[in-house]
């Protein structure tokens, strides 16, 4: 499928089928939780703030008054329900017409009638109840007071052998009758940014189109795949000083038998791959930093020298240097790389003698521009130099998204292999920088799925996930290396 910027991945997937990684899925929002949240939070202060600004406060004065024919007693109310329903409706035009309001201002020097009636009976008894609400207190009272002195005299044409009198007297109010539950509509706020969030983010998480499982590697990456090395956690053995001097070197008896298992099987398809055309030179690089290569090529480098080999690995990342951090090696004094290979000194490797095979050429010291012509022609002579002393020369270089050292070094490598973090990159950059690699015409052997979680569902005891697939993928070579049947 040809996308925009050119390059073309294999897909036997359904263009109209949406395939999502649940795992991917909510490790993306779990890395995001402070996003989430703050979203909610943000959307809760919000509409803190909007309600206060827009909130009114109204009080309301109550009056309860009690309806009865002349003559009867106030225990029998039966007998006055019919009364009161009339003697309410009559109320009601009393005072809700413009006589009375006109009245109740002119007695309260207002220049409207700033305030809602509201007049009905209590079901099933001959009481009445009067309400007056307004924006203040004190004119919710005296507008009700005047409402029922002066409603009284215009009564007097209604109440024909009929008494209304008040059962419950007007008061101050003291809470608003409106009162604004902020919790509650800041907690609904809070919610629904959270749940927006949360949507917008899966979106984006869907349809990101990285490198998600395996299966994607081999639908979407032009290259085949050498092995899957699967995250192995620092933290896990102790505190945070205790992990930044924990090494995910092989050489670590502390690291998971899986993760050392998954390194193996990466080194004998990296040896398969090699010897396959007598090559011995291996470039070792990543679309961007934070991907685990450096300590790819140094645990490769450590795998092939436990299987008897003599291996070099050269630390060629000088504007970032870290195999000096993955061996926790001091440089020789006066022996820093970076500096010897401008200044064209001799560059001795590094014998590791709890790794014997396996010699290491780095510095610490990192540089800030690239290598001028004059220092490449000696790193060239280096490599050339070494490459006879040893079976394997192993090149850890800059990401290619950042800088162009990796292509100029790439004429010194014999192969090249890649190393995809899982859910890192972009699809596009990857086969772009594959392009990169071939047209180079230096050989691409394949990559490394790097830093792949295991899923929630999976066994962590199955082994049979370990790598790029099952041990059946090695029965086409003998014990001995080579192809069977050769």
């Amino acid at each position: 499928m040809k996308t925009d910027s050119g390059y073309t991945y294999k897909s036997n997937r359904n263009p109209g089928m949406l395939r999502i990684d649940w795992d991917c899925l909510f490790r993306d929002l779990f890395r995001e939780w402070w996003l989430i949240l703050l979203t909610g939070v943000t959307a809760a202060l919000l509409t803190g703030a909007v309600f206060q600004l827009r909130y009114v406060p109204e009080y309301t004065a109550k009056t309860t008054f009690v309806i009865s024919q002349t003559g009867f007693s106030y225990s029998q109310v039966s007998g006055n329900l019919a009364q009161a329903e009339t003697t309410t409706e009559q109320f009601k035009q009393v005072v809700n017409s413009s006589i009375l309001q006109k009245q109740v201002c002119e007695d309260l020097g207002l220049s409207g009638f700033g305030a809602s009636v509201s007049i009905d009976t209590i079901e099933s008894s001959n009481l009445m109840v009067m309400e007056v609400t307004s924006s203040s207190p004190k004119m919710a009272y005296e507008i009700s007071r005047s409402v029922i002195d002066n409603s009284m005299e215009l009564m007097g044409y209604f109440l024909n052998g009929v008494t209304m009198k008040e059962l419950q007297s007007t008061v101050i109010p003291e809470q608003p009758s409106n009162p604004l539950n902020l919790a509650r509509y800041m907690g609904y706020a809070a919610v629904a940014g959270i749940l927006v969030m949360i949507f917008i983010l899966a979106l984006i998480s869907i349809y990101k189109d990285t490198i998600k499982n395996v299966e994607d590697v081999s639908l979407k990456v032009d290259t085949k795949l050498l092995g899957t090395v699967y995250y192995e956690k620092k933290r896990k053995h102790g505190s945070k000083k205790a992990a930044k001097k924990f090494s995910l070197l092989l050489t670590n008896p502390m690291l998971s038998f899986m993760y050392v298992e998954s390194y193996r099987m990466v080194a004998t398809r990296v040896r398969f791959a090699m010897d396959a055309e007598d090559r011995k030179v291996l470039l070792v690089t990543s679309v961007s930093e934070n991907e685990g290569k450096s300590t790819a090529a140094a645990n490769i480098a450590v795998a092939l020298a436990q299987e008897g080999k003599n291996v070099l690995l050269v630390d060629c990342d000088f504007r970032k240097p870290a195999q000096y951090k993955i061996f926790k090696s001091r440089c020789p004094r006066n022996c820093d790389f970076c500096i010897s290979v401008s200044q064209k000194q001799v560059v001795k490797a590094i014998k590791l003698d709890q790794v014997p095979g396996l010699s290491v050429v780095f510095g610490k010291k990192p540089i800030g521009s690239q290598l001028d012509k004059d220092s490449f022609a000696y790193l060239e002579k280096i490599v050339k130099s070494m490459r006879k002393q040893h079976d394997y020369v192993i090149l850890d270089t800059s990401p290619m998204a950042f800088v162009a050292d990796t292509e100029e070094y790439a004429g010194l490598a014999d192969a090249s292999l890649l190393v995809i973090r899982q859910d890192v990159m972009e699809t596009c950059y990857i086969n772009d920088a594959i392009d990169t690699l071939e047209n180079t015409g230096t050989k691409l052997i394949g990559c490394v799925f790097n830093g792949v979680r295991r899923g929630l569902m999976e066994k962590t005891g199955a082994y049979a996930n370990y790598g790029a697939g099952s041990y059946s993928k090695y029965s086409h070579y003998n014990k001995s290396g080579s192809k069977a049947g050769n």
